[in-house]
C-alpha cells in the first residue's frame, strides 16, 4: 500500500510526496489492529514523526486520523468496526509513559494510559488510566482478538484481559487453559477468534489444540485435537496463528504459513517473499465495496462549520440590532 493514491472518491488517500525525500531506514509503515470487516489500523513512521491511519486494503482507501499522544510509547491497539454502512468504528489505545517512576509504583500498581478514538466524534478520548499489578506485561506480538462483544489481550504468564469497547476491564483477567501448561510445546499458543467466541491454540502431545471460552461460566471448553503430522513433514516449526474458519488453522513457520485442514489433515502452502521471519498475523475478512471514508470527516467537519455558522449568524444579528438601536436613541435623542 505504500504510495498507493487511493480511491478517486476518497479525497484522503495516504500522502505519498514523503516517499521520495525521506531515506528508507527512516520511512516504515506498520499494522497495528485489524478487524474481521476488511479494515486495519496503521501507523507510519518518517523520521522521528508518527502518523496514524484507517485502511481498507482490498479497495485501496486510507484516511489519516487525527494523531493521540504520540510521545508515548504504544504498547497495544485494537480496531473495533461497530457499522459497516455508515461506517463507525473504534479505536483502543494503550500505551506507557517512557519513564518507570511514577506515584502508582508505592502502591505496588502500575498503569497504561488509556486513549479512545470514536469516528463519529473523529477525536481521541483520554480515559482513566488501566491500573495493573506491577511487573505486569503484555504479550508484544500476540494479536488483539475481538469476540463475544469483547477485545481480549494476551498477557505474560499465562492472563488474559477482557475489555469493552470503552476500554474499560470487562471482568477480572482469568488464566489461558490450565490443562495444556504440562504440553512439552505449549510456549506455541495463540488467541483466536473461533466461531464468534474467544478460543485458543496450541500445540499438543496430539498435534494441534483448539479450545473456546465460554464468557457465562468465564470456563474454556476443550473442542477438538487434531494431528498434524503431515505439515510436519515439510517443517520442524508449526506454530498456530489463527483460525480461518471452523474447519481450516492457520499455520506459520519462519518464511512461510500454511492453510492446514482440520478435517482431512491436508494443507496450502504460501511462501512469503522479501519476509525475513513471520513474527505478528494480523487476520481480517473483506469484500471488495468501497467504504465512505471521507464522510467521517466531512461530517464532523461539517458540524463544526455548522455551529460556527450559527454562532456568528447569532452575533451578526445581535450587533446590527444594538447598531439599529443605538441609532435610533441617539436620532429621537
Amino acid at each position: 500500500m505504500d504510495g498507493c493514491s487511493g480511491d478517486t472518491k476518497t479525497p484522503f488517500h495516504l500522502p505519498i510526496n514523503d516517499i521520495t525525500t525521506m531515506p528508507c531506514r527512516d520511512f516504515d509503515m506498520k499494522i497495528v489492529a485489524s478487524t474481521k470487516q476488511g479494515m486495519l489500523c496503521c501507523v507510519r513512521r518518517i523520521g522521528s514523526r508518527y502518523r496514524y491511519y484507517i485502511c481498507k486494503p482490498s479497495t485501496k482507501q486510507w484516511i489519516k486520523l487525527p494523531n493521540p499522544r504520540v510521545r508515548f510509547e504504544t504498547v497495544k491497539v485494537a480496531l473495533i468496526v461497530l457499522k459497516s454502512n455508515p461506517l463507525h468504528f473504534k479505536i483502543i489505545r494503550l500505551s506507557s509513559p517512557r519513564t518507570s517512576y511514577h506515584h502508582y509504583r508505592v502502591l505496588g500498581k502500575d498503569y497504561y494510559r488509556r486513549e479512545v478514538f470514536d469516528s463519529e466524534h473523529w477525536k481521541w478520548k483520554q480515559e482513566k488510566n488501566l491500573l495493573v499489578p506491577e511487573f505486569l506485561c503484555f504479550d508484544m506480538f500476540a494479536p488483539v482478538v475481538n469476540a463475544s462483544g469483547l477485545v481480549y489481550f494476551k498477557l505474560r504468564d499465562d492472563l488474559v484481559m477482557a475489555l469493552d469497547y470503552n476500554g474499560e476491564e470487562a471482568f477480572p483477567r482469568f488464566l489461558l487453559p490450565n490443562q495444556a501448561f504440562d504440553y512439552e510445546d505449549y510456549r506455541y499458543n495463540q488467541l483466536v477468534e473461533y466461531n464468534g467466541k474467544l478460543g485458543f491454540t496450541c500445540l499438543s502431545p496430539r498435534g494441534i489444540g483448539l479450545w473456546v471460552f465460554e464468557n457465562e461460566n468465564h470456563v474454556w471448553e476443550l473442542k477438538k485435537e487434531v494431528g498434524i503430522e503431515s505439515i510436519k513433514e515439510v517443517t520442524n516449526f508449526p506454530t498456530p496463528s489463527g483460525i480461518y474458519n471452523a474447519d481450516i488453522a492457520l499455520m506459520k513457520d519462519y518464511y512461510k504459513v500454511y492453510f492446514y485442514k482440520l478435517q482431512d489433515k491436508s494443507f496450502n502452502e504460501v511462501k512469503l517473499n522479501k519476509c525475513r521471519d513471520v513474527q505478528e498475523v494480523f487476520p481480517f475478512r473483506s469484500d471488495l465495496e468501497p467504504v465512505d471514508l471521507s464522510t467521517q470527516r466531512t461530517n464532523n467537519t461539517f458540524s463544526w462549520n455548522k455551529l460556527l455558522y450559527h454562532l456568528f449568524f447569532i452575533f451578526s444579528s445581535s450587533f446590527f440590532a444594538f447598531i439599529l438601536l443605538l441609532g435610533t436613541l441617539l436620532y429621537y435623542g
